[in-house]
């Protein structure tokens, strides 16, 4: 884990964290993170080992009859470890904002503290740099996703609901970063139940949903790829199947395929049709031609992919009866509180502008 994120960046963009950071030392048991505040560092963990916990939402009547038939005294759950090479805090665009989770020492440890401010002027300033940080976060948002899943899959965990995703797409990318991808896309129909990507299996293609439901389904992990890889030679469809938890519920305006722009392009999921659909697929080698090319295009693209993989692990978090507060029916709004189901300003222009484009672009294709 140490180079994950260190890896993708230039010698110049770590002399940039150095430079712009200061180191903060934290001893066992100290918070650095509190859960439903909104942190002011970017950090990166250099030595020691910090732990991640969410706390029940006991907002409601029924979320306090849940938590009294937990019969659980502190309703808080750890859910993973961070080692060193991994970053917390706050992040642009992608950050859980307040956090969603309270992050604490379980050792002594020491991390690298970069200004919020800082650290988003850099971002707006260099492209090349924009892209290389985006990329990097989405790799270990990725990982963190996956984690968190086969946390919640282990026997006795209750199975995931659907997730929604917010399709932001197209309110951050530009005009030509569209165009290009009609240029480049080809239109695909794929029948209900039909398998687009399965479980241990390269991915070869980028998707955008043009009509149509589609849903992403894990299952625990195996003890080795080549076991889950080579699973559907001994057994039936129906059979393999059934060991499936559908997870995420993609709908019109929504990427997916993202990682074979991201670090181990195979699959840990199997997308599979609900319904009749269209999909607009571009190639692999295109995309990645594209990305290395074009810098502006990169950073709008790996923020993109940043943005929706954040937001699926705060949905988890959300959908497991943890995280952000939830606004009930007659319920006293508070101003400091940030709801789970709040859009910012920002976010509504965003959607209001991705609209917009994603119109013109199914107009274009005549779908």
């Amino acid at each position: 884990m140490i180079d994950t994120f260190l890896k993708q960046l230039s010698n110049s963009d770590i002399q940039w964290l150095k430079h712009n950071g200061h180191q903060q030392k934290i001893k066992r048991g100290d918070v650095l993170i509190e859960q439903k505040r909104v942190p002011n560092f970017f950090y990166l963990l250099i030595t020691g080992e910090l732990s991640a916990s969410i706390s029940q939402n006991q907002g409601g009547r029924l979320g306090r009859a849940f938590a009294a038939l937990e019969d659980e005294g502190d309703l808080e759950q750890e859910i993973a470890t961070f080692t060193p090479g991994e970053v917390l805090g706050k992040m642009p665009v992608v950050e859980l904002t307040p956090a969603a989770m309270t992050i604490r020492a379980t050792e002594q440890s020491a991390l690298l503290a970069v200004p919020y401010e800082r650290l988003t002027e850099q971002i707006e300033a260099d492209l090349d740099f924009a892209a290389r940080f985006y990329r990097a976060i989405a790799i270990l948002l990725r990982e963190r996703f996956g984690r968190l899943v086969q946390y919640v899959l282990r026997p006795k965990r209750p199975q995931i609901p659907p997730l929604q995703d917010v399709p932001l797409i197209f309110g951050e990318l530009s005009d030509s970063d569209v165009d290009w991808m009609l240029g480049v896309g080809r239109l695909e129909e794929v029948r209900a139940r039909q398998v687009l990507i399965r479980t241990g299996e390269q991915i070869e293609n980028l998707y955008v949903i043009l009509q149509g439901t589609l849903a992403v389904f894990v299952k625990e992990q195996q003890p080795n790829r080549l076991v889950s890889l080579f699973a559907a030679l001994e057994s039936d469809e129906e059979t393999d199947e059934s060991l499936e938890t559908e997870i995420v519920r993609l709908e019109r305006g929504e990427i997916v395929g993202e990682a074979i722009t991201l670090e181990n392009a195979n699959s840990t999921y199997t997308l599979r049709a609900l319904e009749n659909s269209i999909l607009l697929r571009i190639p692999q080698r295109q995309l990645l031609l594209k990305l290395q090319q074009d810098v502006g295009t990169a950073s709008r693209f790996y923020r993109v992919v940043a943005m929706l993989l954040s937001g699926r692990l705060q949905g988890l978090i959300s959908r497991l009866g943890y995280g952000r507060s939830r606004y009930e029916i007659g319920q006293s709004l508070e101003l400091e509180a940030d709801y789970e189901d709040e859009i910012d300003l920002d976010t509504m222009d965003n959607l209001t502008l991705g609209g917009a484009r994603f119109d013109w672009m199914l107009k274009r294709l005549k779908v």
